[in-house]
């Protein structure tokens, strides 16, 4: 039997590699835009989070928070995190462009790792929490994380 904190921390890794992922994906759309597409980097940053919106809820759902149950409101919570992360990544992105401390990728790699950081928090503590029951036990837990 795993102990509790053993199954945080493979949250934690599952959470960082689908974090990952969505993010490489993601970063690849928005340089996409801005270099090739000569599109603003503001507006760059809203389809990235429009499509990075759905792929991380489904790659976070499936895999991250699998074990969790009763989640009939967590994509409204999702969905008030990213509001929330991406309006934190907006506002430190346009100062550090704007104040011309970074060019715009390399701004959105800091702005992001930022948002990351709250979107995590967020999404452990708020969003995919067990609603209305105590968490899994343990052995639920070991079983479903360890498929």
């Amino acid at each position: 039997m795993l102990s509790e904190n053993t199954l945080e921390l493979r949250r934690l890794i599952l959470f960082v590699v689908m974090g990952a992922l969505n993010t490489a994906i993601c970063y690849a759309v928005y340089a996409a835009l801005v270099e090739f597409a000569d599109m603003n980097y503001k507006l760059a940053l809203v389809a990235d989070y429009g499509f990075g919106s759905v792929l991380g809820y489904v790659l976070h759902r499936l895999s991250t928070f699998a074990d969790r149950r009763n989640l009939k409101q967590a994509f409204g919570k999702y969905t008030v995190t990213l509001v929330g992360a991406f309006l934190l990544n907006y506002l430190v992105l346009e100062r550090l462009v704007e104040r011309q401390a970074f060019g715009a990728l390399a701004a959105q790699a800091v702005a992001m790792t930022l948002a990351t950081l709250a979107s995590f928090l967020l999404q452990k503590h708020w969003v995919f929490r067990a609603h209305g029951q105590q968490e899994p036990k343990v052995a639920a837990e070991e079983n479903t994380l360890a498929a």
